[in-house]
């Protein structure tokens, strides 16, 4: 499909980009486009592994649906890559997150300030239009799209902050001591590490895992996470298509009860990291320090399997003081901080508009100014 954006005077072609049956062709102008972006704004970390990369986008879920589309030039250089996102029918959460519409841009640094993302959007608000989207979201980690969706008057509904903990510095004398004064002051107390989950356990621990999960904080963004047996099962499959190992730990108490869990995804082609993705505790077994035995117990186990890992990543609120204090004992260290930003549809199409027509209007104004 080709594009035309007031003011831009090359030509611009929106090809869609499934990851699955894409070609090579097709996957160089991603990673060039993608790669470039993140060298800009992650300058000292390595760049994702490309055959694990590939992996991830070709899987996709029966959950949750992507598009994602590559927009060239005249001369096919690779100047966006723009995708939009939404809960299937097949989703726990669709019937409460069904009008959520999820967007994101990558645009090459060349090519912003020039209206291109703006007409871009434009055309992403009239697809959520047509599938009667109502809600805008957009999770952004730079400047640029901060000052983007801050200039359409976006609201922050939500932030959440991600630390590093390079294994090297563990304070493992303080892991020791929350290991040890767990075992003895709540001896009945067992853990479970495992990739998948046992028949018998999976409808108590999506039951617990669904009440945790939605106690976070979260702000006023609007998300709802429900895990059934069917969709654990699902995103288990999925995970090992991707080649990703998921890992959860979970602690049982003396009468069965599943009291908290925590859990890490870990990819063999990317040996050096693993991604801590969520540890909470049951209501009714907090303040008795689960949470840090949670957190040995689980660096214990990534130390033991994974001995070649270099680092750990986690995210979350920033007002979530009790985990990031916990955190912070461990020796996790503050490495950035994304932004959620939302819409209501009907606002977000008025500010892009007028946007686009004040620009014209400057355009105008200076070819009047300034006859050639």
């Amino acid at each position: 499909m080709k594009l035309y954006f007031e003011g831009i005077s090359k030509e611009l072609l929106c090809v869609p980009f499934v990851p699955g049956e894409a070609s090579e062709e097709l996957w160089s102008a991603y990673f060039t486009l993608s790669e470039s972006i993140f060298r800009e704004f992650n300058p000292k970390s390595r760049l994702p592994d490309r055959e694990a990369a590939k992996r991830r986008l070709s899987v996709s879920s029966p959950l949750f649906s992507t598009k994602r589309m590559i927009i060239f030039d005249e001369i096919k250089t690779p100047v966006a890559v723009v995708s939009f996102a939404y809960e299937t029918e097949l989703s726990p959460s669709y019937e409460i997150d069904r009008n959520v519409f999820h967007i994101n841009m990558m645009i090459d640094k060349v090519f912003r300030r020039k209206r291109i993302a703006t007409g871009l959007l434009k055309e992403l608000l009239n697809t959520a239009e047509q599938m009667k989207k109502s809600t805008i979201v957009a999770e952004i980690e730079n400047i640029p799209g901060r000052k983007f969706c801050e200039a359409l008057n976006g609201e922050l509904a939500h932030k959440e902050v991600q630390h590093r903990l390079y294994m090297d510095d563990v304070s493992w004398d303080e892991i020791g001591e929350w290991q040890a004064k767990g075992r003895k002051k709540f001896s009945d107390t067992t853990f479970d590490f495992f990739r998948d989950c046992s028949d018998s356990d999976i409808e108590v621990f999506c039951r617990t895992y669904t009440e945790i999960i939605n106690e976070r904080p979260t702000g006023d963004m609007q998300q709802t996470i429900i895990t059934t047996c069917e969709s654990r099962k699902i995103e288990e499959q999925n995970m090992r298509k991707k080649g990703v190992e998921w890992y959860t730990m979970i602690s049982r108490e003396k009468d069965g009860d599943i009291s908290g869990m925590t859990d890490i995804m870990y990819h063999p082609k990317e040996p050096h990291k693993i991604v801590q993705y969520f540890t909470g505790v049951s209501a009714k077994h907090r303040r008795k320090g689960l949470a840090k035995r949670l957190k040995a117990e689980m660096l214990y186990a990534i130390n033991e399997k994974f001995p070649q890992v270099e680092y750990i990543t986690t995210t979350m609120a920033p007002d979530n003081r009790a985990m990031n204090a916990i955190n912070a004992q461990i020796g996790f260290k503050l490495r950035k901080t994304f932004y959620v930003y939302q819409w209501e549809l009907p606002d977000l199409k008025q500010r892009v508009d007028e946007r686009l027509a004040l620009k014209k209007r400057r355009k105008m104004d200076y070819q009047t100014d300034f006859p050639v």
